[in-house]
Order: C-alpha cells, then structure tokens, then sequence
C-alpha cells in the first residue's frame, strides 16, 4: 500500500483533518494553560496584596497601641523631667503586660535615646535618626525595620498630652518582631503562607521553603517592574509563589515579602486536558486506520487492475484476456468505474486504429514505389530544358550590352541638355531679380522725393512759426517797457512818501517803513523786467538763427530732390534694359527644355529597352535556376520516394507487432 493512491488520499485526510484538529486541540491547550497562568498570577497578586493589607492593619493596631501611651499627659512631664523610675514603671511596663513587642524605646525628638527596654539588643540605635527625620511634622509613623534579631514591624508616635495640644516632646516606639508567630498569625488571619526576607535571612509560615532560592528571587524581584509569580505543579498540587518588594520605614529596598498558596482545580484540569487530548489522538488513529481499509477495498484493487490492464496495452496485447473480462464485471458508476469505461473503450479504438493503419501501410508501399519510377522520367526531362536555357541566356545577354551602350550616349546628351536648362533658368532667374531690384530702386527713390518735398513743407511752417514767434516777443518787449515805466513811478512815489514820512516824525514812521518796502518792490520789478528784456533778445537772436538756417534746408533739399529725380530716369532705363535681357533669355531656356524634352524621351525609351532586356536576362536566368532547382526537386523526390517506400515496409512490420 506504500506509495499507492490510498496512502496519499489517507495522508490528505490526515493533513486536513487530523493535523488541523491536533492544531486546534494544541492551540487550545497552551490558550487554557494561558489563561490558567493568569489566573493563578492575579490569585498570587491578590494574595499578597492581602498579605501586604494585613501588615498594614497589624501596623495600624500596634500604632493606635502606641498613640495611646504617647497621648498622656503624665508621661510628657515625666519625659520634660527626665523621670527614669516613672518612664520605666509607666512605660516600659507596657511589655509586661503585651508579650507581642521585643523592645520599647523612649527618645528625644532627634532620635537619640532617653530610656529603652529590650528582649535582646536590637542594634538599632544609628537607625533611629531617620526615623525621627522621616517623622518630620506628622505626630506618627509605622513601617518595618531591619535589625540585628531580624526585621521588626516599629510605630513612632510622638509624646504629647491627651488632646495633643502640648508641644511634643520625645518619641515612644514600639518594636514587634516579624518571626515565625508573626507569620503564623498572618497565615491564618490572610489563609495563606508567607514568606519574608530581610535582606539578610528568610523566614516562611511553611516548612519546605528552600533558602538557596532567596538569592535568585532577589535578583529577580529587583530587576522587575512588579510582582513576580512562580507557578508549578507539585506532589500537593498547583503550587503558586508570587514575590513583591519590601521597603523599610525610609522607603529603602531591604528585601521581600511573598505568598504561597496550593490549589488542586488548576492541575486536576490540565491532567483532564491531557488525558482528552490523548484519546482524543487514538480515536482519530484508529478512525484513520479503518479509513484507510475501505479506501484500500474501493480504490486500490480496481486500480490495480487498471493497472495490469494498461501494461499489457502498452506491451502492444490489444486483444481481450482475462484482465479486460474482469474489468468489465467490476465497472461501476464511480470515477474509478467511468475511467475503467473510458480505458476500454479507448482500447477498442486503438485496435481498430491499429488494423487500418496496417491496410493502409501496404497500399502506401505499392504508391511509394510506382511514384519513385515516374519521378525518375521526369527528371530527365528537365535536364535537357535546362541545357536549353543556358543558350538562350548567352544571346540575351549580348543584346543587354548593346542596349546598355546605348543607354549611356543617350544619358550624356540628357546630362548636357539639363545642364543648358539649368543655366537658363538661373539666368532667368537673376534678371527677374534685376528687374525687383530696379522696381525697388525706383520706390525708394520717389520716396526720397517725397521726404524731401516734406521737408521742405516743414521747414516753411516752421519759418512761419519762428516769425508769429518773433511778433510775441515784440509784444512781449513792449509790455516789458511799460512795466519798466510803471516800476519808475513806483519808485519816485516810494521816495516821495519817505520825505513825507520823516517830516511827520515819530506819527510818520509806519509810512516810513511802508515806503521803504514799495521802494524795494519797485527795485525787484525793475531787475525782473531786465532780466525779462535779456531773455527776449536771446529768443531774437534764436528766431534769426532758425530763420537762416531754414533757408539754407530749403534750399538744399531741392538741391537734393533734383538729384533724386536724376537718380529715378537712371532706374527707369536700367529696368527697360533689364526686360528685354530678361525676355530674350526666356525664349533660350523654353528652346533648352524642349530640347531637354526630346533627349529624356529617347533616354526614357532606351531605359525602357535596357530594363526589358534586363528583365528578360533575368527571367532566363531564374528560369535556369527554376529549372535547376526543379532538377534537383525531383532528385530529392526521387530519394524520399525510396525512403517512403522504406518507411512504409517499416510501419508494416511495426504494426505487425500489434495483436487485435
């Protein structure tokens, strides 16, 4: 079965089935162990968070123990006084009576030690300032302290009286040891194991704790961000550790505290997991195992004697034998069975295929061998058409070189006659640009003609202006002496009214001096007209210029516009000149291009000659070559109708093999 259809189909199934539900089971298995986990991690966490809430009550209960001693009016005068004898029966007493505490110590508000009682030496006494600092203005404090009976749980209140209104003088501190009755106490108010380390040894409310871990779970814890939880399974159960970090009394890291706690649900449902999961495989193997029976009983045998069928086919046995009975019986309306259908139908085709090709080989032998004698004849007959071929080829090549002699003394008389109608043509051509030339000549000249009439227009008005020009600043001049004369009289007035104004005295001295300022104004108009008078005999001289020099344009301008007329009768001659050379090269250049004309058309007739003679060469030759290749078509024809004929003896035999 190794290798056969079967064990592919069953392999298939596997990898679709099985391996996927195997997936899915395993999947399933590490999510619920997952989840286990985190629910065994917050059960620890919850755990020592109970265990670090108890510390906190116990802490509250031993500071509401110590906050009732240090609230006494007695004892902050005892302590005023330094009354040992009364500190010792009042105070130090308390251990009497509460067995819990390892130490009472009463000191000054700096921490320094007035009077203390001890079980054994505690070694604390270079602690007690930061305590008495981390006090600072709260009246109390609680926290865990490590010292050298190991870590103890201490509360600080300050000594005051009753309503705490007296200034505080000195601290009380109660010092419980955390030890074994500690942690049993907790155990069994919290319902679960504790254990502590203090940095230097560990104490556990369980036997069993392995000391060697503590280094390890340090290490751990402080390199953490939060609790760190163990869980395993064990001979009790699912056992489940979780460690948190203990600060002392300053919020100094000192050690740990953490909880264990035992629950048998978490390991009895991964055992169940497990358990499932492996009959859940043996079912799934033995469903595979009987699978692969009926897929061996519904696919392997028939195919198998598919199998032998088409070997004994392919071996060239085309004849029905025991195989092809036993196909037929066992033919069914599955794939399997329509493919057996299909096999033997194809069979049947093929032997019959097989008996036509083997009536049809021997009449292809027969053919094959008349055609190979016919194709003999007619290779003969081409040989002589080809002997043919070459002479006539050699006489239509001597007449090719005429033709193309010919042809060439006709191209040269072509060459010589495109070369007179060229020259023609450009001479044409130049006159034509003459004759332009001329005409422009002619425009440019009655232009000039015309600018210089203009000219000769403009100086005129400008003259004439000039001279309306000339008659203002006469009129101009003649204002000016008026004013002139008016400036005058202004003066001799402005005179007058000063000799008027000094015979008045002192009731004529604002005449004065009005006088005087008409005096100036007369002197101001008088330069003004001066100046004014100046500039008009600028502007006259100015006039007498432009007037001369406007008669000097006049005159030649019409110097100029006489020479330009001289100029125009030349251009006219020249052009007439220039038409009758044109018309006279003209009539050369129509005779050059009839000329030209005839020689092309003879040209075009001996081309024509010389591409007939060209393409009859051509045609002989092609026809030799035609005739060549025939030739040797038919020798070829010749060869493969031996060999078709061989060939066709060949397939005889082969079918021949064949057994219908």
């Amino acid at each position: 079965m190794r290798g056969s259809i079967t064990a592919k189909i069953v392999a298939a199934i596997v990898c679709l089935t099985v391996v996927p539900l195997i997936a899915a089971g395993s999947g399933f298995y590490f999510d619920l162990t997952s989840h286990f986990g985190k629910m065994e991690k917050e059960q620890g966490t919850y755990d020592l968070q109970t265990a670090e809430q108890l510390v906190e009550f116990i802490e509250k209960n031993q500071l509401s123990s110590v906050r009732g001693n240090a609230y006494w009016e007695e004892h902050h005068t005892a302590l005023a006084e330094r009354d040992a004898e009364f500190l010792q029966d009042s105070v130090m007493s308390i251990m009497d009576v509460n067995e819990s505490l390892s130490a009472i110590y009463v000191t000054d508000l700096q921490g320094q030690v007035i009077e203390k009682r001890e079980d054994e030496p505690l070694g604390v006494e270079g602690e007690l300032a930061k305590v008495a600092a981390k006090l600072g203005d709260e009246m109390e404090v609680g926290g865990l302290l490590r010292s050298e009976r190991g870590l103890q749980l201490v509360a600080v209140s300050k000594v005051t009286d009753e309503q705490g209104t007296a200034e505080p003088n000195g601290l009380l501190m109660f010092f419980r040891p955390v030890d074994a009755a500690f942690l049993a106490t907790m155990k069994e108010i919290g319902k679960t194991d504790v254990i502590v380390f203090d940095g230097m040894a560990a104490q556990a409310s369980f036997a069993g704790f392995e000391k060697g871990r503590v280094a390890g779970l340090a290490e751990e814890i402080e390199a953490g961000t939060g609790p760190v939880t163990h869980s395993e399974k064990s001979a009790e159960g699912q056992v489940t550790e979780t460690f948190g970090q203990v600060r002392d009394l300053t919020g100094e890291p000192i050690g740990f505290m953490g909880t264990r706690s035992v629950t048998q649900i978490g390991a009895e449902l991964r055992d169940r997991i497990v358990k499932a999961a492996l009959l859940a495989v043996l079912l799934l193997a033995v469903i595979a195992s009987a699978l692969s029976f009926v897929l061996y009983r519904w696919l392997s045998k028939p195919l198998r004697r598919l199998q032998g069928e088409m070997v004994r086919v392919a071996s060239g046995d085309l004849s029905d034998g025991t195989l092809t009975a036993e196909l037929n019986r066992s033919k069914g309306r599955d794939e399997i069975g329509q493919i057996t259908a299909a096999f033997l139908t194809m069979k049947d085709g093929l032997a019959g295929l097989v008996r036509r090709v083997y009536e049809e080989s021997n009449l292809l032998t027969d053919g094959s061998r008349e055609f190979a004698a016919a194709t003999e004849e007619a290779r003969g007959t081409l040989g002589l058409i080809a002997a043919s071929s070459a002479e006539i080829e050699r006489l239509v090549e001597r007449t090719f070189v005429q033709v193309e002699a010919a042809s060439s003394k006709l191209l040269t008389l072509e060459g010589q006659a495109q070369a007179i109608s060229r020259d023609s043509g450009e001479s044409v051509a130049a006159a034509r640009l003459m004759r332009t030339a001329a005409v422009d000549g002619q425009g440019q000249v009655e232009r000039s003609i015309s600018a210089m009439a203009g000219i000769r227009s403009s100086a005129d008005d400008s003259e004439e202006r000039v001279l309306a020009l000339q008659a203002v600043a006469d009129e101009i001049y003649v204002i000016v002496d008026r004013i002139k004369a008016i400036a005058q009289q202004t003066g001799m007035l402005a005179l007058n009214a000063a000799i008027e104004a000094a015979r008045a005295g002192e009731h004529g001295r604002g005449f004065a001096i009005v006088a005087g300022e008409v005096g100036k104004l007369s002197q101001q108009a008088k330069g003004a007209t001066e100046e004014i008078e100046g500039l008009i005999d600028r502007v006259r001289a100015s006039i007498a210029n432009v007037c001369e020099t406007t008669d000097q344009l006049r005159e030649k301008s019409a110097a100029g516009e006489a020479a330009v007329r001289g100029t125009q009768e030349a251009f006219a001659a020249i052009l007439g000149h220039v038409q009758a050379v044109e018309g006279r090269i003209r009539d050369i250049s129509q005779e050059a291009s009839r000329q030209e004309s005839i020689t092309r058309e003879g040209a075009d007739a001996v081309v024509a000659v010389k591409s007939m003679a060209a393409e009859m060469v051509g045609s002989v030759g092609e026809a030799a070559v035609a005739t060549d290749g025939a030739l040797s078509t038919m020798q070829a024809i010749a060869e493969n109708s031996g060999r078709l004929a061989e060939l066709a003896e060949d397939l005889l035999g082969d079918v021949g093999r064949f057994k219908v």
